[in-house]
């Protein structure tokens, strides 16, 4: 429509008018077929200029209406639910705010030396006696009127939605609209709903609030209308076939031999709990940018292990994660979170260079980690000593009481980890699979073969990690081979047969578990700075000690590149000395 056309006098009106026809899809809205605003001028080209920043405001508007959006299921349930959020954190807020009883006596005492010192006016007048204390009374009764405001606000707001009344709340269903662009009519019949839907969750939220009253905070809603959001309600849905859960079936058949099985396992959980973040029903176009990164904001509030924990059971994810905001279970470290993200960065690679999503969604999502700070610590000359000349390593009360002096000697696994850790700085995982084939004879040199040959159930942590350790001749003077030799003439396949595998195949999880309780028991572990890795520590200390550098150790501790010699365990003689050297450089004055 060309500006002439937009300009026109009314009827007896002497100035010019703006005249825009609303478009036909907004009218319902507008609740108009056109609009008329007066330019206040009478000049027609005076007129022409004064039109354009109001026809600019009005096209403006309609643009803003035009990209409005007819509610889903999924629009509504979310702004319900985000109403319920909101007003609960409200009442937690205020809680936290309420005086408590030492603040009400400070009060009180404050007032008893004021009235004292003359500095408040005080006599017999109950109406200044009233007026001195009603800091103080308004002190001592704000949770009971607290309570009682909200028994009142409850009890008016389930006889409105009994009647239809929607007044009190209709300035939420406006926010709704305005903030989620939805397409809603106010005085409709689908404006009455969401104002409806509101009132439920307030009255949900008030029953909470009085559950809390009681010193209950783990209720949850028990009406259908208030319910976390479905992010996928009335939004794409997957194709046949291509369901995000069988997009990640597809990218495992292909990538099946990348990682062990243990790590699938693991993995499947994790990526569990993003689909369910993002909505198992989703289409893969919701795997984007911003989803990795509100994911990576939630697991920050993630407590650690909370598939285990009773208390979360049969939870989702954001509910584990509000429960847990009154229960207080610790939550996962930067480290975890990163491997939570790093779970599911193969799936997202693997999904971009398969044309299911169009851009790199994990790319600068990890959080930068402190490589260089240390966790873990080596134990001291001292605490060596005390767990080498403890009754487990010399002579014990037995089974179960390995702490107290006895006459029992203990020569088995619960023995021999420890003396291997400090001599090779294997890891405990790595040592309590060891089979008895993995001990043997290379160019007249015992060695160690740590490596994933052998068993299924053998694993290492990377390619690296598999290596030749010759066998230190403390060990040896220990009776080491004597062990490994009755271990074979009784036929045993593990070179520690009490070491059964868990359900995840780990030969580690016993030992790991009465190291870190024996460890206590003699006194040297109070903290997590040390534990069973604390070995491996100590053997990398012990080796700068002797005037190595790293990156000549590496390949006794696993820190290098794959190579043959790690996965067949066959080397050359001379480099089998040089290990040698550096093996029998470690030493201790135990």
């Amino acid at each position: 429509m060309g500006l002439a056309s937009n300009i026109q006098r009314r009827g007896g009106s002497a100035v010019y008018y703006v005249r825009l026809a609303v478009p036909k899809k907004l009218q319902s809205i507008v609740g108009k077929k056109e609009i008329w605003k007066s330019t206040g001028v009478r000049d027609p080209k005076a007129a022409r200029l004064a039109a354009l920043p109001i026809l600019a405001k009005y096209r403006a508007q309609f643009e803003e209406l035009a990209q409005r959006q007819e509610p889903t299921p999924g629009d509504l349930q979310a702004a319900v639910w985000r109403h319920y959020e909101s007003l609960l954190d409200h009442d937690q807020r205020e809680r936290a705010a309420m005086p408590t009883s030492a603040m009400v006596q400070q009060a009180k005492d404050r007032l008893t030396h004021e009235i004292g010192a003359g500095l408040v006016e005080w006599s017999g007048n109950p109406l200044v006696q009233l007026n001195a204390a009603l800091d103080v009374m308004v002190m001592k009764d704000a949770p009971a009127l607290a309570r009682d405001r909200r028994d009142i606000k409850l009890a008016q707001l389930r006889k409105h939605l009994a009647v239809g009344e929607t007044g009190p709340i209709e300035w939420a269903a406006d926010d709704v609209i305005q903030r989620d662009r939805l397409l809603i009519e106010k005085g409709s019949p689908a404006y009455r709903d969401l104002c409806q839907r509101l009132q439920r969750a307030e009255i949900q939220m008030l029953e909470r609030a009085a559950e809390r009253d009681q010193g209950n905070w783990s209720g949850v809603p028990n009406d259908q209308a208030v319910a976390p959001a479905d992010p996928t309600a009335g939004r794409k849905k997957a194709a046949p076939g291509e369901s995000l859960w069988e997009l990640y079936d597809r990218f495992e058949r292909e990538k099946k031999a990348s990682v062990s099985l243990d790590t699938w396992t693991q993995n499947r959980v994790i990526v569990g709990l993003f689909f369910e973040f993002i909505g198992e029903t989703s289409h893969v176009s919701a795997i984007t940018r911003k989803a990795v990164r509100d994911w990576k904001h939630a697991l920050a509030s993630w407590p650690v292990k909370a598939v285990k924990i009773k208390e979360f059971q049969g939870m989702t994810f954001r509910k584990i994660i509000e429960a847990n905001k009154t229960i207080g279970k610790a939550t996962i470290s930067e480290n975890t979170t990163n491997r939570y993200l790093s779970a599911i960065a193969g799936f997202c690679e693997w999904l971009l260079n398969n044309e299911f999503i169009d851009a790199d969604v994990i790319r600068g999502m990890f959080l930068a980690i402190d490589k260089k700070k240390q966790k873990v610590f080596p134990y001291s000359d001292d605490q060596l000593r005390k767990i080498f000349t403890s009754p487990l390593m010399t002579r014990c009360a037995g089974d179960d009481q390995e702490h107290k002096p006895g006459d029992i000697e203990i020569r088995d696994w619960r023995y021999w980890l420890p003396w291997i850790a400090i001599h090779t700085g294997a890891r405990l995982g790595e040592l309590a699979q060891l089979l008895t084939a993995d001990v043997r004879q290379l160019h007249g040199v015992w060695i160690l073969h740590v490596t994933r040959e052998g068993s299924r159930l053998k694993s290492t942590k990377t390619d690296g990690s598999q290596r030749v350790v010759p066998v230190h001749s403390e060990l040896i003077k220990l009776g080491f081979l004597d062990y490994h030799a009755a271990m074979v003439a009784r036929g045993e396949v593990q070179l520690f047969p009490d070491l059964k595998p868990d359900t995840r195949g780990f030969f580690s999880r016993t030992p790991s578990r009465f190291f870190a309780g024996y460890f206590k028991l003699i006194g040297v572990k109070t903290d997590k700075r040390h534990n069973f890795h604390s070995f491996r520590h100590g053997v990398a200390d012990a080796f700068r000690a002797a005037g190595f550098l790293d990156e000549q150790h590496g390949v006794l501790l696993g820190h290098t590149r794959s190579t043959t010699t790690g996965r067949y365990g066959i080397m050359p003689e001379g480099p089998l000395r040089d290990r040698v050297t550096m093996i029998e450089a470690i030493s201790y004055s135990l």
